[in-house]
Parts: structure tokens; sequence; C-alpha cells
């Protein structure tokens, strides 16, 4: 029997590319899901809404309603990101913070929204989708890349937070994957989003407490 059945699960930006894949996985293995997205909401999973998450009073009503439905979260994805590019010279004020408004704010909002919960319970993992892009520099992606630098030091900042809570805490760092955001980069796909979905599913079922604040490299 699947360690994740009949836990509950809240991907975030999960109505395409790694996220759906994400979802549909932990969903196929029985897991009871909350998902949602910016533009619409993915039609599956228990609790299905529309959220922006770099807003707060959206994600504390989206998590609030999450919990009012399927109970306390067992696990959170925190897959919802946002790719600008331009040169540093032509990146706007505004490119820059739906940047990391949505990839670094968003990520503490939804880890915020769920850490009470986790930590009275002294149980509970957060897995966050970093990226390559987190580990070197990338030709116009500046805002994109310190948005996931900077993910990491979150979560390994957190990971020590959790620890004497039973709370495990992981980013994972895909390298080149087959998505609309790639499609956006003259990068070249090394591989698909149920790669990514399934050392994600490894990190919410199986991994050991010894990993938390790991950041996992998945490059092909």
């Amino acid at each position: 029997m699947s360690a994740l059945r009949g836990k509950v699960c809240v991907v975030t930006g999960a109505s395409r590319g790694i996220g759906l894949a994400i979802a549909e996985l932990l969903a196929a293995e029985g897991a009871r899901l909350s998902v949602c997205a910016v533009q619409k909401p993915p039609r599956f999973g228990e609790h299905a809404a529309r959220c922006d998450v770099a807003d707060a009073k959206e994600v504390e009503s989206f998590f609030a309603e999450s919990q009012r439905r399927l109970g306390p979260p067992d696990i959170l994805v925190i897959n919802a990101g946002v790719l600008e590019r331009g040169a540093l010279d032509e990146l706007s004020e505004r490119q820059w913070d739906r940047v990391l408004g949505v990839n670094l704010k968003g990520a503490f909002l939804c880890a915020r929204a769920v850490w009470p919960s986790m930590r009275s319970r002294k149980s509970g993992r957060i897995i966050a989708l970093g990226s390559i892009s987190g580990t070197l520099g990338t030709s116009f992606a500046s805002a994109y890349n310190a948005s996931k630098w900077g993910l990491t030091g979150f979560i390994k900042s957190i990971a020590e937070e959790g620890r004497d809570h039973g709370i495990f805490c992981a980013t994972v760092l895909p390298g080149s994957t087959d998505t609309d955001m790639l499609r956006q980069t003259t990068f070249a796909p090394q591989m698909t989003p149920l790669d990514v979905a399934g050392v994600v599913r490894y990190l919410a079922a199986d991994a050991p407490m010894a990993m938390t604040g790991s950041a996992v490299e998945v490059f092909g």
C-alpha cells in the first residue's frame, strides 16, 4: 500500500506542466488532493480553486477552505512559478516584483499557512520546486534565478525550524523539463514533467528525515 494513501496533499500551480504531473501522480498513489492555479483551477481533486500565491488574502482563503474540506495538510508541494525574461536594463520593476512575488513570497505565504497545523501535529512535509537556475546564473533571467536561489535558502532555513517538530522540508532542482515555461527559453528539454514528479513523490512519501533541508538536483 502506498505511503501516500489517504494523505492530504496540497499542490500549487497544478493546472499544467510539472504541477499537473505531480498532482496526477499523487492522486494515483491514493492521496487526497487540494489543488490551485492562478488562471483556472484544475478539474480534479477534492478541492480545486483559483489562487494567486503572491496574494496573502487569497492564500489564506485557499488554505482555510482546503482545511475545512479535507482536514489539515500532510504534504504541501510548492510548485507555482513564473518566468520573466529580459536584459537587466530592460527588465521592469513590475516584472521583477511579479517573479519574486510568485516564486519566493508565494513560497513563504504557502509554507506559513500550513506550518501551525504541521507543528502542532509534529508531522508534515513541504516540498518546493526550485530549478537548476537556483545553482547558477543565466543570461536574461536574473529575476527568475534570484527567486530560485532564494527559494533554496528559504527551504533550508525552515527545515532547521521544523526539524524538532517532525516537519520535513526539501527543494527539487530540475533541469530543462518539457513545459510551457521552458519553451520561453532557448534550452532543449532533457526530461518530462513525470520525471520530476517521481522525485517529488519520493520526497513526499519515502525520503528519511535525514534528508530534510536537501536540495535535490534532477538534471536528466
